[in-house]
């Protein structure tokens, strides 16, 4: 059994070092108090994006940590479980390929609403323990994933060049969301562990259910009105370039990644370390899960983790004062390799929730080192 004092002591471990590393920064500390008090128009600008974005954020991590276990709760195995989330992978890389030109043509603004829409069918699916249903649902989640990653940033540039905002002032609204990111995610699995133990999950009739494992998803779909209301109220609209121009440009990025080994070499590291995080999401349920134990608090695992990762992005800044990119990267790629090893090695559930809890501080120094890479190596056209 994963004990408490495990779980509690490693977040409050965690939480402080954070936030004693977060502290030194003085960067980081200037953009907040900027963003409360200043009067600039940065700062009103940041004050208008970062609600909505927080918003569709946290509805986002709402419900991350109980997927699986609902799924498991509804009696699927874990064969189907999986055929779910590939659905949902499956659906947001298709819709990927896509949904910025459509965006940039038909309005961001709109796209923004429209993930709120979609998300919101998606968590409503997790109602019902019908395996149809829940297929349609992980569907949804995906499309609206892909939404959220592509759509809300490509807002944040264009309003950002509107506005005449240089690329440092870009960078540090960047910086700022994806801290704040980061604080919804955390807050998020307290918020949703608090939501699923309100209520036993309870039949209502016809394969319908409530509480649970599904009032997370309710508790989302809280939020997801609230982002919308914002978004439909406080953003206005814009546009990018026409997609008519998509196959061209798909061809034209093909040519580039054939001609430049570094390119091609650069994605295979993007798709191998990120493959073996959706392997991750989907494994560390049951990985911490035994025969015959207690559930584990999925919400405050989650919340572990979500700590971990902020803390490997302050990790990669002082790493990046003294060592080049690629070396920070190999470092990435062998602890996790390793960690990943650890817990197919080993059948107990406290070394593995260790070795999670150390690759998610390796996704936090993933991420700004891979996009410090593909900023080196990826031209801009």
């Amino acid at each position: 059994m994963l004990p408490g004092k495990l779980i509690y002591g490693s977040i409050v471990v965690g939480l402080v070092t954070a936030i004693v590393v977060i502290g030194t920064d003085s960067k980081q500390l200037s953009g907040i108090r900027n963003l409360i008090t200043g009067q600039d128009n940065l700062a009103r600008f940041q004050r208008l994006y970062l609600p909505g974005f927080l918003l569709a954020m946290l509805a986002d991590w709402l419900q991350g940590p109980f997927v699986y276990a609902l799924y498991q709760g509804y009696g699927i195995d874990r064969e189907h479980n999986g055929y779910l989330f590939v659905a949902g992978f499956g659906a947001s890389a298709v819709v990927g390929t896509v949904v910025g030109s459509f965006a940039d043509k038909y309005g961001r603004r709109k796209f923004a609403i429209l993930y709120c829409v979609i998300y919101f069918g998606h968590c409503i699916t997790k109602h019902w323990g019908i395996f149809g249903v829940l297929m349609v649902g992980r569907v949804l989640g995906g499309i609206s994933t892909s939404l959220l990653f592509s759509v809300f940033d490509s807002w944040l540039v264009s309003e950002s060049q509107r506005e005449g905002f240089n690329g440092e002032q870009l960078g540090n609204t960047f910086s700022l969301a994806y801290f704040g990111s980061s604080v919804a995610a955390i807050a998020a699995g307290q918020f949703g562990e608090i939501a699923a133990n309100l209520a036993p999950l309870t039949a209502i009739g016809g394969s319908a259910y409530y509480g649970g494992y599904v009032t997370p998803f309710d508790l989302s779909n809280v939020v997801l009105v609230l982002c919308m209301l914002y978004i439909s109220s406080k953003w206005s609209e814009n546009y990018g370039q026409s997609s008519s121009q998509t196959g061209g440009s798909f061809g034209k990025g093909l040519c580039t990644i054939v001609e430049d080994k570094r390119i091609l070499l650069c994605g295979l590291i993007c798709s191998s370390f990120e493959s073996s995080m959706f392997i991750f999401v989907f494994n560390w349920t049951p990985c911490l899960m035994e025969p015959g134990q207690p559930v584990p608090p999925f919400g405050h695992i989650f919340t572990g983790f979500m700590i971990f990762c902020l803390l490997g992005t302050r990790v990669y800044a002082y790493l990046a004062k003294t060592k080049p990119v690629q070396e920070i990267g190999l470092l990435v790629m062998l602890v996790s390799a390793a960690c990943h090893l650890t817990v197919f090695l080993s059948q107990n559930v406290m070394v593995r929730f260790v070795a999670f809890l150390v690759f998610e501080a390796c996704v936090g120094v993933y991420f700004p080192m891979i996009g410090t890479l593909k900023g080196d190596i990826v031209p801009e056209d």
